[in-house]
């Protein structure tokens, strides 16, 4: 049998194609369409009729001159025909989405999966075929001595990050435990569907977190587990942003300072600041965009725009970066002709993959706004802020936008880090802020590159975007934790310039820039494991205040309790059960009853549980004196008695 037999038809090809979407959108509606007695034929059946005829019918047919002739010359250009699929199957799984939101069903698979094979199909238009050819073999023994050092910077990365996970930081605060109750009820609600938004997170982020639960338990391990995988893999993938931009080895110096970052360490062992999720995503991002410009390589331009797709279902750190790449590719077409314009095809590979990819994110979008701009209407600067800020302070409104940005700017090298950390340390250690801000110097005065512009755009194009549009500015600490790659790869090209300029470059004097290199990062890791395992969580500063450290062991204490005793909690007005999340989130619901009354009006039976606030202490110790028998025990925050609990005999 020769090459010739075995490749199908064109025109058999299309009408293969056209039964299966007929068949699968018809399934759609009729999966859609409520179940009645009185309707024993749906009209939507039809439809997957229709499908099934045309698939039928598909071997039988013979072409005329002119189908064989067109269909001919559509073979021909077959990237147009996976584009045009994947842009069939993005719209039906939004049309889709829809349907099964407004007949409230919340198996959404199918959904997911039409959107995944619809940004298959994009791909699968530019990528190569020597790609999946390549010997990958081969390219690893080449590389051997990079992918041991990136694996064991990496391995180092990973062990620091779930390193005791569900007990350090030993508190779950408010929106760690509101996160955990949202996401276990992502299964039977509207964020069943994966494009829907909760205060800007994307449901698909909170299903997959249930997803956690199911395998691990309602436990603060699962809750933590997906933004421990994000920080893990932000060292691997700004390792491969950094590569790009300035070589391997300063690549490695770049991820050696991420990895042990007492910033990105914290936040990646709490789920309470989703944006630890984009200190993956933007360099990966950011890395086959810059590549594909470079490389003119359209598959990792059109892989880039999907990703920042999918990002943009995860949390609002995608908005920033579609705002950054933006501008960055107009001034790089404005300023750099030579080097921009000819990529035009590459651009439009990105764009197009974006604007496929997030087609059911739009569709959601158009319809639910507000859940999109839901942070910028409670937190933006131009929801009120602004002109009250104005009124107060007499200044002009140029100038308050200006200080936002240098305010966010300094929140890098010199506000400590308060907001879901409490830590007494700036972002970065002061050594790191040195080399940051000779390195941030060095760069600016070479922007005229498509690489230093956009590593210029990616630290910038956060800091600004923060400083111009989000408030308060306390949050600035937490914020720019996405731009921090980019500031610590802008850290590493400054110790390399160093040296350069002080006549030890790695090219003239390798030993001495080892041993410099290696002293420096030394003194920064035990400086950053001081501050975050000893200065931070030794001192028990996670939680900020009094309050949610007592409501995270208030939950734990009640959820080590086994049987159904009525539990009661001396309360008063700074401490009691209903204000922290903390508690439900760790107790699954079980009911506290607060007594804000003196005790010696409860009459308790026996068996039953009476803990005391740090405020009521001594009065339930007083009580538990005078009704001898049963059983103390004490709770215990770094030396300071936090809760005590009696359970009567």
């Amino acid at each position: 049998m020769n090459k010739k037999n075995l490749t199908p038809e064109p025109l058999r090809v299309i009408l293969i194609l056209v039964a299966i979407l007929t068949t699968v959108l018809g399934q759609t509606l009729l999966y859609t369409t409520k179940n009645t007695e009185t309707e024993r034929f749906p009209p939507s059946i039809w439809l997957s009729l229709i499908g099934v005829a045309v698939f039928m019918a598909a071997p039988l047919l013979r072409p005329t001159p002119f189908l064989q002739k067109f269909t001919t010359k559509l073979s021909q250009h077959s990237s147009a025909a996976w584009i045009l699929v994947a842009l069939l199957l993005s719209v039906l799984s939004a049309v889709a989405s829809y349907l099964f939101e407004i007949n409230g069903l919340f198996n959404f698979i199918p959904v997911v999966s039409f959107w995944q094979l619809g940004a298959f199909c994009y791909l699968m238009a530019f990528l190569p075929e020597k790609m999946l050819q390549r010997d990958w073999k081969a390219w690893l023994f080449e590389h051997r001595w990079e992918v041991f050092w990136v694996s064991l910077i990496g391995l180092v990365g990973i062990g620091l990050r779930f390193y005791q996970l569900g007990a350090l930081p030993k508190v779950i605060n408010g929106d760690e435990a509101r996160m955990g109750l949202i996401a276990q009820k992502t299964a039977r609600s509207t964020l069943a569907n994966p494009f829907s938004l909760w205060e800007n997170i994307g449901a698909l982020y909170l299903q997959l977190i249930n997803f956690m639960f199911g395998l691990f338990g309602v436990t603060a391990f699962a809750l933590r587990f997906l933004p421990a995988i994000a920080g893990s893999l932000a060292v691997f993938t700004t390792y491969l942003f950094a590569r790009q931009v300035a070589g391997k080895r300063i690549a490695l110096i770049a991820i050696a300072l991420l990895a042990t970052s007492h910033t990105h360490i914290h936040f990646s062992r709490t789920v309470a600041v989703s944006y630890i999720q984009g200190t993956w995503l933007i360099p990966l991002e950011l890395y086959f965009l810059l590549s594909g410009f470079e490389k003119r390589s359209s598959w990792r331009t059109a892989l880039s725009g999907v990703i920042l797709a999918i990002h943009l279902s995860i949390y609002i750190s995608a908005q920033i970066t579609l705002g950054l790449i933006f501008i960055y590719i107009l001034v790089a077409f404005l300023w750099l002709k030579k080097d921009a314009r000819p990529a035009w095809r590459q651009i439009t590979a990105f764009w197009g993959g974006f604007f496929i990819t997030t087609i059911p994110e739009l569709s959601y979008i158009l319809r639910k706004p507000e859940e999109f701009f839901n942070r910028l209407n409670e937190n933006g600067t131009y929801s009120g802020w602004l002109a009250q800020e104005v009124f107060a302070t007499e200044k002009p409104a140029l100038q308050i936008l200006a200080e936002r940005i240098f305010h966010v700017f300094l929140s890098f090298i010199y506000f400590p880090a308060i907001e879901f950390y409490n830590s007494p340390a700036p972002v970065l250690s002061f050594t790191s802020a040195v080399l940051f801000l000779l390195g941030l110097g060095y760069i600016l005065l070479r922007a005229r590159s498509l690489k230093l512009l956009l590593l210029n755009g990616y630290f910038w194009g956060i800091t600004v975007a923060i400083g111009l549009f989000a408030i308060p500015p306390a949050s600035d600490s937490y914020r720019i934790l996405i731009a921090l790659p980019a500031a610590l790869l802008i850290a590493a090209i400054g110790l390399d310039q160093i040296l350069e300029n002080l006549g030890m470059s790695w090219q003239e004097k390798p030993i001495r820039y080892t041993t410099i290199t290696s002293v420096l990062l030394t003194g920064l890791v035990i400086f950053n494991l001081w501050v975050y395992f000893f200065d931070f969580a030794g001192m028990c500063r996670y939680g900020n205040d009094p309050q949610t450290r007592f409501a995270s062991y208030l939950g734990t204490y009640v959820k080590s309790i086994n049987n159904e005793a009525t539990i009661y909690l001396l309360s008063d007005d700074i401490f009691r059960y209903g204000t922290h999340a903390s508690v439900d989130f760790l107790t699954l619901y079980r009911p506290i009853l607060n007594i804000p009354d003196p005790l010696d009006t409860l009459t308790p039976v026996s068996g039953e549980i009476i803990i005391a606030n740090p405020n009521r202490v001594e009065e339930l110790r007083a009580w538990a004196h005078a009704h001898p028998g049963g059983q103390l025990h004490f709770e215990y925050d770094c030396q300071q008695l936090l809760l005590l609990v009696y359970r009567l005999p």
